[in-house]
């Protein structure tokens, strides 16, 4: 009596889904690709439901090992890809359409100044507003206009900034000049 793939399967529906009502289900399923999660998982399930007097072989086990150790590498070479592909659209004009937490679409475009990355992934940023990297939907070079009205906006703030540091620098005297009298 050995394990049917449908004895497997049903055990990691279990595992997986257990605490869900069938509408999340298919809500968490989403694709049917298996992670490294579901790949450890199935292998648990699969150890648990063997047959005693008729075990796995070490060589199988050995090669799922194998098979889990390369989803992983990949998994991380994709990543690593993703990060470093991110970092190609500084100073690259993009568009971006995302959507806010209310389910709001919004979208936004400018020269992106630089990019984070943290543990969802990369992020560009643009005028100080974080992005994610998924929500680009258009990279260009910057014309000559765009560069230029970057440029300015980034010299009238700096004279902003420039400007209330010097307001309360004088504040600052003021009140020092006040408080000697």
């Amino acid at each position: 009596m050995g394990i049917t793939s449908s004895d497997l399967s049903t055990a990691l529906d279990e595992l997986t889904y257990k605490n869900l009502d069938s509408e999340n289900v298919s809500k968490v399923r989403g694709s049917s690709d298996l992670g490294k999660d579901e790949f450890m998982k199935l292998l648990t399930t699969q150890m648990q439901y063997q047959d005693p007097l008729n075990p796995q072989s070490d060589q199988d086990f050995i090669a799922q090992l194998a098979q889990f150790s390369s989803l992983e590498q990949m998994q991380n070479l994709n990543s690593t890809f993703n990060n470093t592909s991110a970092y190609s659209l500084i100073d690259k004009f993009v568009e971006i359409e995302h959507s806010e937490a209310n389910g709001e679409h919004k979208s936004a475009e400018g020269i992106v100044d630089s990019v984070k990355i943290n543990k969802n992934g990369a992020q560009v940023i643009i005028d100080g507003q974080s992005f994610d990297i998924e929500d680009v939907y258009k990279v260009s070079s910057p014309t000559d206009e765009q560069w230029a009205a970057k440029l300015n906006a980034q010299a009238q703030a700096k004279a902003a900034e420039d400007a209330t540091a010097q307001n309360q620098a004088n504040a600052n005297t003021t009140a020092g000049d006040t408080s000697t009298t």
